[in-house]
């Protein structure tokens, strides 16, 4: 309930960070709050931190969506048709890595002991790699137009 509650809201939270700091910032201060909330259930079983890393997960998971297409626009400003193939490009590399995570940490959940605190790990981490990923395309894509 919590994490459809978060989502619920996620959209909206997200958008008016974006519209307040741009969606390059936006898009860094989220994945940095995702990480943390994710890791939370690695760390500790307390109730008000399971609430709130549920909230903001949840709110997370549809409100990541208007802020990648948001810095898609931002760094591929003037063609719409680069835009479309960028977007296509990352709804397919998310449903991928969505159906291959979901496989991949079903198999290791069965297989550790049904240690959930490992599959949270790996799921903050996935998402400091996104922040990465970002940051590594900032300064590549800097290179190209300087």
């Amino acid at each position: 309930m919590l994490y459809g509650l978060g989502a619920v809201v996620g959209p909206l939270l997200t958008g008016h960070l974006a519209d307040r700091a741009g969606f390059a910032a936006a898009l860094r201060v989220a994945f940095l709050i995702e990480a943390v909330a994710v890791a939370i259930p690695a760390v500790t079983t307390s109730p008000a931190a399971l609430i709130i890393s549920s909230l903001i997960v949840g709110g997370f998971t549809p409100g990541i969506v208007p802020l990648v297409i948001g810095r898609i626009h931002e760094l591929i400003p003037h063609s719409a048709a680069s835009q479309r193939a960028a977007w296509a490009q990352a709804t397919t590399a998310f449903a991928l890595f969505q159906a291959a995570g979901a496989y991949g940490l079903s198999y290791l959940y069965a297989h550790n002991g049904g240690d959930y605190a490992l599959l949270f790990v790996i799921g903050a981490a996935a998402v400091v790699v996104a922040l990465a990923i970002e940051l590594v395309g900032v300064v590549t894509i800097g290179r190209r137009r300087g």
